[in-house]
């Protein structure tokens, strides 16, 4: 018998999100954001804000695109 697989909150969600829509190769994963806010904020904690700018100005746009309705 197979343990059950205990999953977080967000591998569930994760999950749901993947079943319903193919990942788009343009977009990271939700996994590489994470990883990518992680790197910015050792950025920051090294006085270089310039990447947590850039990054946060490409989130404003990726989800600016996913609330529009068109």
């Amino acid at each position: 018998m197979d343990p059950i697989e205990r999953k977080t909150a967000a591998e569930m969600i994760d999950d749901d999100f993947a079943d319903e829509a193919p990942h788009d190769d343009d977009e990271p994963t939700t996994e590489e954001l994470i990883e990518m806010l992680r790197e910015s904020l050792e950025d920051v904690k090294a006085g270089r804000t310039r990447p947590v700018r850039e990054l946060l100005r490409e989130l404003r746009e990726m989800t600016a695109e996913d609330a529009d309705p068109s």
